[in-house]
């Protein structure tokens, strides 16, 4: 849980390509944002050597090769990452990541949508995109935790679905192109059995949103474990109306 009386550090940094060459290879730009990161890290755990402490670092303008990202960190919590990736696009998956954010010591979000195009033409989308900020912190934060989990908040449109399973359904939960393990199951069942929701796990259950597409796929370190939670439109906006609905769909998630 959040600490009562944090010690709040909020670090608002505006960088510009200023000392970074449009030349500049890609994973040199990647790795200097990086490097920045792990230091950032480093200085917030320094700083809390046993103290409650909460701190912000949001990059609203990243050079022109890294997209930027929102981070949250605190001393407190879970080796968890709370991730809205998509808060301009997948409604109310902002506050539902920062709620899970409660329990958490990482909250990620994007500052820019996911449709806006980036210099090399690639839509900002921080599900897909290589080279981001958030992805520079995780690989960073998994270099100083033995082992943690990532709850990537995605929303969907049942109306808009394939499948029948799929439309009528509340929640799609998956490890991406991974299979599907015991605990996915246990989370879904969870969800059934507590909040009385229509939960499918994919691939066991249904063939669609699994997030097979996903970057995290492809960059998340070893001793990281990767949740694609997918929810519908009904069920995000009863969330955030609901609070006693939304602390039980916490306790379910991070089971």
């Amino acid at each position: 849980m959040m600490p009562a009386k944090p010690l709040l550090a909020i670090i608002l940094l505006l960088l510009t390509c200023a000392n970074y060459a449009s030349s500049t290879p890609l994973s040199d730009t990647y790795a200097v944002t990086k490097a920045q990161l792990a230091q950032w890290l480093s200085t917030q755990k320094n700083l809390a050597q046993g103290k409650a402490l909460t701190s912000s670092l949001t990059l609203a303008a990243k050079d022109e090769h890294v997209i930027a990202g929102e981070i949250k960190y605190q001393s407190s919590g879970s080796q968890c990452i709370a991730y809205a990736p998509h808060r301009y696009f997948d409604k109310h998956s902002y506050f539902i990541a920062m709620a899970l954010f409660t329990d958490c010591q990482v909250f990620l979000a994007n500052t820019i949508h996911r449709n806006t195009l980036a210099a090399d033409g690639q839509k900002s989308d921080l599900g897909k995109y290589h080279h981001s900020v958030t992805n520079a912190f995780i690989q960073s934060y998994a270099n100083t935790v033995d082992q943690f989990v990532i709850y990537q908040i995605h929303g969907f449109d049942p109306k808009k679905r394939h499948t029948k399973k799929a439309r009528n359904s509340d929640v799609i939960i998956s490890h991406g192109a991974k299979p599907a393990t015991a605990k996915l199951q246990q989370i879904s069942q969870c969800l059934t059995d507590k909040l009385q929701l229509v939960s499918y796990v994919y691939p066991l259950e249904v063939t669609e949103l699994g997030g097979t597409k996903n970057i995290l796929n492809k960059i998340l370190p070893s001793n990281g474990e990767f949740f694609h939670i997918e929810l519908s439109d009904t069920l995000r906006a009863q969330l955030v109306q609901h609070p006693t609905l939304m602390s039980q769909f916490k306790i379910c998630i991070t089971l």
